[in-house]
């Protein structure tokens, strides 16, 4: 009995002994890329992060596809995560792509939000690859196409997941390739630029009646002196209308815009009409003061102040060609010794050599009739 009992003593020590083994042993064990959330960036850290797509895009689904490997457009929510190229695979009705990237910020990215990949394993992460050019590439599921997509990418200095939207346009890839008809992009585009400008100027509206209820309670607004509250430099010409040669700088370089310019003078101040060679700026701005279009069709056209002359002039114009508004800096160049009267522009030039052969062939086919009704008698 007593050789029992030893016996069951020792085995019950041997248990416990190895019990406790294995919670030490569970106690030392940690996950190899232990994410908790306070490596989720705050909304303060999320600076500069914009919508993608356009009002009114419908998804396109895997199956909505042909088969095969194309090159797609990618637009991201933050110029943080540029993606230079996006090579969309499609197979089996499901769609993947490659990411070749801008930079090499980003060690990994997760599908989904910043909230979801902190939750999840880290055997659920997507880690970045070298490709022969040295560029990082994430290989990553494309759910949908014409509709934002939930990318987290952790940053490699803030260690930090951060919140990134895609949005794989649909549009970009070979007319025979989609099997479904694709919208009016262009339409869908205008409606939205309109959408926008008529809640600028209602916003406009709001603050000028603001700024007037303001004066009528005694308010005065402040002005530097030799310039109009608008902020347009004074200019040594009598009123009226005239024209100025006028540059632009910055931006990508394919926007332009139309010299010679249009100049007003008004009680002494100048002011420029400029008309991009694009109609999708919904609005400038120039010393912190907002401008809207004066058309909604056509070329974007603004007056705004000159505020400067013969020296390059900030200004900024957002954009809505990108899918979603982007405020672009330019530089304008108002050449003050290019200024001449409206009469003496090239449009002004062409206009009258126009009027003058649509005269002279009145003339000739006038002449030509009396000539034939003469021969006739």
């Amino acid at each position: 009995m007593k050789q029992f009992l030893s016996f069951a003593a020792a085995g019950i020590m041997g248990l416990g002994l190895f019990w406790a083994a294995g919670i030490a042993g569970m106690a030392t064990e940690e996950p190899e890329h232990e994410i908790s959330y306070d490596q989720v960036a705050s909304e303060d850290e999320k600076a500069g992060v914009q919508e993608v797509g356009i009002e009114g895009m419908e998804p396109i689904y895997g199956k909505d596809i042909v088969e095969g490997i194309y090159e797609v457009t990618v637009e991201t929510s933050s110029p943080m995560f540029p993606v230079e190229k996006a090579t969309l695979t499609v197979k089996d009705g499901a769609m993947t792509a490659v990411l070749t990237m801008g930079g090499q910020g980003y060690l990994k990215v997760f599908p989904g939000t910043g909230v979801e990949a902190a939750a999840s394993d880290s055997s659920e992460y997507i880690d970045f690859q070298t490709d022969e050019n040295g560029k990082h590439t994430f290989t990553i599921p494309v759910e949908v196409l014409d509709h934002p997509i939930a990318c987290a990418a952790f940053s490699k200095n803030k260690e930090k997941w951060y919140d990134r939207f895609l949005l794989f346009e649909a549009e970009s890839l070979p007319e025979d390739a989609v099997l479904v008809e694709l919208p009016d992009y262009e339409a869908l585009k205008q409606a939205a630029k309109e959408k926008r400008i008529a809640a600028l100027r209602e916003e406009s509206k709001r603050e000028a009646e603001e700024a007037e209820a303001e004066g009528a309670d005694g308010q005065e607004t402040e002005t530097g002196e030799g310039q109009s509250p608008a902020g347009a430099a004074l200019i040594e010409m009598e009123d009226g209308e005239y024209a100025i040669e006028v540059e632009v700088k910055g931006g990508t370089g394919r926007t332009t815009v139309s010299s010679p310019a249009g100049l007003t003078v008004r009680d002494g101040y100048a002011y420029a009409r400029i008309e991009w060679s694009s109609s999708s700026y919904d609005y400038m701005l120039v010393g912190g003061k907002k401008y809207l279009p004066l058309y909604e069709e056509g070329y974007s056209t603004f007056e705004i102040p000159i505020t400067v002359f013969n020296e390059p002039m900030e200004v900024i114009a957002d954009t809505t060609a990108m899918s979603t508004p982007h405020e672009i800096t330019y530089q304008l160049i108002f050449h003050g010794d290019g200024i001449m009267s409206k009469n003496q522009t090239p449009q002004a030039a062409a206009r009258r050599m126009v009027y003058m052969v649509f005269a002279i062939v009145l003339v000739c086919a006038a002449v030509s009739y009396i000539n034939k009704r003469r021969r006739m008698r």
